[in-house]
Parts: structure tokens; sequence; C-alpha cells
């Protein structure tokens, strides 16, 4: 729970004008390319999904409430050589993803992602070292705010994550926002035995000191 960036994130994010998912992203993609400890200016290309909720495009339009799966998944690639700065990096994020947003290719992706993601079930050689891993991280447009429940505190309900995975292609993380409490609360789903939980627990402490550097 990353309490302490839920009210400078947020400002962070507002002042630079991008959503908090850029953020997460940015700060994922840094970290990553950290801890490979790669020499300088060497370069790795990775891919980020963001997944946006269509409800509202839909006619007629859904609640937020509506039960059921609605997100539709937007893929961009970033070369990362080392030494980006976290706002720079989030905002280029940001960027693309709402300029895709824009020219309504959140649509017009539905189709190719789902024919790539089947070719690369049937041939897992076509995604790294055979991982079926099509991007290094997902992240949702916009998280989800659990506001205080006066039920759930009666019941002794204090706690829960929210969060769901499928077998097959995916991400290498996904990344599963809530504020809660004030508090920014992520839930980080991994493919085990892919990845270790020490592989994780590096990763999730290189992403907690490059968003506290970055505020």
């Amino acid at each position: 729970m990353f309490s302490w960036f839920a009210s400078f994130g947020n400002a962070c994010c507002n002042s630079n004008k991008i959503k908090l998912s850029a953020a997460l992203a940015a700060a994922g993609l840094i970290a990553c390319h950290a801890s490979k400890r790669f020499p300088d200016e060497q370069w790795e290309k990775y891919a980020v999904v963001t997944l946006m909720d269509c409800r509202p495009a839909l006619d007629p339009v859904l609640s937020s409430q509506h039960i059921g799966f609605y997100h539709i998944a937007i893929m961009h690639t970033y070369d990362i050589h080392g030494g980006e700065k976290l706002w720079e990096l989030a905002k280029r994020v940001h960027s693309s993803f709402m300029d895709s947003k824009s020219k309504n290719k959140h649509f017009t992706y539905m189709a190719d992602l789902n024919f790539l993601m089947c070719k690369a079930i049937e041939n897992p050689s076509l995604t790294p070292s055979s991982s079926l891993r099509t991007s290094l991280i997902s992240v949702f447009e916009d998280p989800i705010f659990d506001p205080p429940n006066k039920l759930k505190e009666t019941m002794g309900f204090e706690d829960f994550i929210g969060c769901a995975s499928v077998d097959g292609v995916g991400p290498s993380i996904a990344v599963f926002d809530t504020i809660r409490r004030g508090a920014l609360d992520c839930a980080l789903v991994y493919p085990f035995p892919l990845f270790s939980r020490e592989q994780m627990n590096d990763f999730i402490d290189r992403i907690n000191r490059i968003l506290l550097k970055g505020i």
C-alpha cells in the first residue's frame, strides 16, 4: 500500500496533467530496466497495456456498477535506455494512450489484439523465451475509489483486494489499483513460477523508490 503516494502522487499527476496509471506504468518501465543492470544507454523495448472501461461509450450507457468485464486494451511500446525521469516518461505514456483513445483506436485495436493473443497461444515461441508474456505491465486507465462504508465496518470487513487473472497469454505484471482510506492500494498479479516472489519483491521495492523519488 503506497499510503504516502495517494495525496502527494495525485497532486503530482494533476500538476503534470497525467493519469495515475501513466505514473505507475512509467515507474514499472524504469524499474524493470534498472533491475537488469544494463551498461549505460543499452536500451530495451517494453510494452504497456492500458485497460479502459468502455461502459460509458456503450449505447445505452452502462453505469460503473453494472456487473461484468467491459474493458478494452490499448497497447504501446517504449524504448527504455536507462536514466529516464519518472514524470517525463509518464507524460509519454499518458500522451500515447490519450492520442490513441481520442482516435477511437481502442475499438480498432480490439480485433488486432485478439488475433495476436490467439497466435501467441498457438505459437508460444513468438513471445520472449516462449513465456506467453505479451507485455511488461498492464494498468487500468483509472483506479477504483473505495469510499468508507458503514455496512462493511459493521461486518468487521477491514480490507480486501480485487483482481482477476486467466491462464495463458498475458502481461508479466498486472496492476490493480484502488484508492482506499486515502491510500493507494495496489495488488500486483504475476505468473508463478515464471517469476519468483523474490523477483517481484525487488521489483515492487524499485517502483516504491522511483515513485518516492519522483515526488
